[in-house]
């Protein structure tokens, strides 16, 4: 998932030495290379691992015979030197080292090794190895039945790929595979995604929206999110297959939507283009339609009007989402008004999502989006996961989301980048989205909590603050959206 100079850097910083392991492919050899700070680490389900104490965890793998995490070591830190700390602790602890491929593949090994018998009486033999190499018959594979599993035990010295190379070499055995754990996510075939750190980040590993576990399980697909902005262009390559048939123009009280600007449609693109179609980019929620209403063009006699129309006009017409990324200079009982009626009578009285970027003078958060609870406001966090210096901030801060050189789409079938909370605001509406589908009959109250007790704790200052969903701070909110987590803890119908 990392392109080529990725793979060259990783090379450079993280590898112990050149290719020191390998394993056996068809009986080829196919190379391995070292990652010098990080190891898979084994030990049984129910030893105490306090001796892990200030090493990062990277990965917990599921698995029901024993305890599986890969773990992010210090530079100064070898694995030998871990396994003393462990045998000090009283622990077995079976480490193994993690991989890069030539291909730049992360392989980590998850201690179990397929064998492959030549005869069904073969089967003494391989018990016999197994016991050699303290290792446990772990299975049987019932539609392949020359094929069985062993796994490495806990006080195993050697790595499963040693061993599988060592039962592979004796030419006893028709096939032995080491098991892997590896990131199996493909983000989507569109040609620009992997240049969408919000989406995946391969620079600062976990900051990003984990958009790629979401969509296992949703995309959007039936929830509608009006972007409330200059219009979104209709016919945009990478947006018209998600364009929702109904738009609005609230400075001529007509449809279809005007365009006055390409700020709508990079919103647009951010929070639903459209995935796996092979162009360009891909939305938090590729499969969500996309509500065009135009509400922005510079300034007017009556803005506060048009903007209040443009609110109703989206929830009375089927809005479950509005997105909303701008900002009026004096607050107003008009616009207010607006809101209220769309947070508590929208979607059938669920209540629309209402989202709004914080704004950019790094000061309070801009109106509405201090108005109430009731409006999520979004500060805008950089690729290495610290809140950019012009985000606003305060009490009704909820949540950050990716607004640093994000890459969308903007006019004439085009992509650009672009930097604001205007681009932190539709990560969110995105993922409501999201959970949306997953859940259409939650209220805009429970939305807001799913999103905010989900959210991952980034950035250098401490969410030293509880309040309803959680710890939290005046410019962080309750942490970075995260998508998938998000999900998979909305409670279904």
């Amino acid at each position: 998932m990392k392109n080529k100079l990725l793979f060259l850097l990783l090379l450079s910083a993280a590898l112990a030495h050149a290719q020191d392991e390998f394993y056996y492919y068809h009986g080829n050899q196919i190379p391995l290379f070292s990652i010098s700070n990080r190891v898979v680490c084994l030990t049984d389900p129910n030893t105490d691992t306090s001796f892990l104490n200030g090493l990062t965890p990277v990965e917990t793998i599921a698995d029901t015979a024993c305890s599986i995490k890969v773990l992010e070591i210090p530079s100064a830190m070898s694995r030998s030197q871990l396994g003393t700390i462990a045998q000090r602790n009283g622990v077995n602890a079976n480490l193994q080292n993690c991989f890069l491929t030539e291909a730049n593949d992360t392989l980590c090994p998850t201690g179990y090794i397929n064998v492959k018998l030549n005869a069904s009486s073969d089967y003494p033999l391989l018990r016999t190895f197994a016991i050699r190499y303290d290792c446990a018959v772990a299975g049987h594979n019932r539609f392949m039945p020359l094929w069985y599993t062993i796994r490495v035990q806990e006080e195993t010295t050697l790595g499963s790929v040693e061993i599988a190379n060592a039962l592979y070499e004796t030419g006893l055995f028709a096939a032995v595979t080491p098991c892997f754990w590896f990131d199996p996510l493909e983000i989507s075939y569109d040609p620009n995604v992997y240049d969408q750190w919000n989406l995946y980040n391969p620079t600062y590993e976990g900051i990003d929206i984990s958009a790629s576990k979401a969509w296992d399980y949703a995309t959007g697909h039936g929830v509608k999110i009006a972007v409330i902005d200059q219009g979104v262009e209709l016919t945009h390559a990478d947006l018209a297959a998600n364009i929702y048939p109904l738009s609005y123009d609230a400075y001529t009280d007509s449809s279809p939507s005007g365009l006055y600007g390409d700020h709508g449609t990079h919103c647009a693109g951010i929070a639903a283009a459209v995935r796996n179609n092979n162009v360009q980019i891909a939305g938090v929620a590729p499969d969500a339609q996309i509500m065009s209403v135009s509400a922005l063009n510079g300034p007017t006699s009556n803005g506060m009007l048009v903007m209040s129309d443009a609110i109703n006009w989206a929830w009375k017409n089927g809005a479950d989402i509005l997105s909303c990324s701008w900002s009026c200079r004096n607050r107003n009982e008009l616009i207010e008004n607006a809101i209220d009626s769309a947070v508590c009578r929208g979607r059938q009285g669920k209540g629309c999502i209402f989202v709004k970027s914080a704004g950019n003078t790094g000061d309070s958060i801009t109106f509405p989006g201090g108005y109430s609870e009731d409006v999520i406001a979004v500060g805008n966090l950089t690729s290495a996961g610290i809140i950019n210096d012009g985000s606003c901030h305060g009490p009704n801060l909820l949540v950050c989301a990716p607004g640093t050189d994000i890459l969308s789409t903007v006019l004439n079938d085009a992509i650009d980048y672009n930097t604001g909370t205007s681009m932190a605001c539709p990560h969110v509406s995105g993922v409501a989205a999201l959970i949306l589908e997953r859940n259409p009959n939650l209220t805009a109250q429970q939305v807001r909590a799913i999103m905010a007790s989900n959210a991952k704790k980034v950035g250098p200052l401490s969410y030293d603050t509880v309040k309803a969903y959680g710890t939290w701070n005046e410019y962080y909110g309750y942490g970075l959206i995260d998508a998938y987590q998000s999900i998979i803890n909305t409670p279904r119908n």
